[in-house]
């Protein structure tokens, strides 16, 4: 059945539609694995801020995508706004002036830029706050098959984000949530760009153009996070007796990776220690210590 008027809907209830599964008679510990695999899709996308979470009135979670960047944090007490004025041509000779409020940082606030990273640090903690905690839990879906019914349902998503989802990694719309000329349209998209004459020689179906609008969607936070992970696990590729703190004081995590940018150190731990190749006895340690 196709609803036109819900726009949004608990993670656990998408993911027994999308299968045409009942949500309300399903086993959270024998859940058909067409069901598993789309809640472990869609709770690691939203646990890694590539789709966002609703809460249950459908209310989207300020999140890493609607993040302002490090470039464009303004700190609130160095803060200064002008009058733009600008000079627009209309219908004839006659021509109106546009005013724009523009907002800037003091430039002689005096703040390091290692001060000023601080700020943002803790400006995204709060911002991130309720996404965050909404999404807690998530891994245990996503690595351990772990599916609580009462956590997931307490998670919305919206069906922007299902569409999103859907073209991200080249997949077909779900019958209950789209119509059919959607869900044709979305199909000859996919065709198209997976046609011969838009090859870009990777293997699979995701190409250059959608990778490129990927990660532009990206925070800066988020395409750092992406970057270290990559350098961790090449890191690791080539020396696999590296511990986490190690890996994290690396200069080329910090310069190339934008580690240097965090300085809590549980924030660069967190985005690698699910790649360390090493046995569970050696990872133990303690915390990385700030370099």
């Amino acid at each position: 059945m196709l609803l036109t008027d819900i726009n949004h809907l608990s993670v656990w209830e998408v993911a027994h539609r999308w299968h045409d599964a009942d949500s309300n008679l399903t086993d959270p510990a024998a859940l058909p694995l067409a069901v598993q695999d789309t809640l472990r899709t869609i709770t690691r996308l939203q646990y890694r801020h590539e789709l966002p979470v609703c809460s249950t009135n459908g209310v989207v979670r300020k999140n890493e995508r609607n993040l302002v960047s490090f470039e464009n944090f303004i700190i609130p007490e160095f803060m200064r706004s002008d009058i733009s004025k600008t000079e627009v041509e209309t219908y004839g000779d006659e021509r109106m002036t546009s005013q724009a409020l523009v907002l800037s940082e003091d430039p002689n606030c005096g703040l390091s830029e290692d001060e000023r990273w601080e700020r943002y640090d803790a400006f995204s903690t709060d911002w991130l706050k309720r996404h965050n905690a909404a999404v807690e839990y998530f891994p245990r879906c996503f690595d351990h098959r772990e599916f609580d019914k009462t956590i997931l349902e307490g998670v919305h998503i919206d069906q922007k984000s299902v569409r999103e989802m859907c073209e991200l990694l080249a997949q077909p719309l779900p019958a209950f949530w789209f119509s059919k000329q959607e869900i044709k349209k979305h199909n000859q998209q996919l065709e198209s760009t997976d046609s011969p004459d838009a090859d870009d020689g990777f293997d699979g179906r995701i190409n250059q153009s959608r990778i490129d609008a990927f990660w532009a969607r990206l925070a800066s936070k988020q395409q750092h996070r992406l970057l270290c992970r990559a350098i961790a696990a090449e890191m690791w590729r080539i020396n696999p007796s590296k511990s986490i703190a190690e890996i994290c004081r690396d200069e080329v995590i910090q310069s190339f990776g934008g580690g240097r940018y965090y300085t809590k150190p549980d924030t660069l731990r967190e985005w690698i220690k699910d790649l360390d190749p090493r046995p569970e006895a050696l990872k133990k340690g303690g915390r990385p210590a700030n370099k």
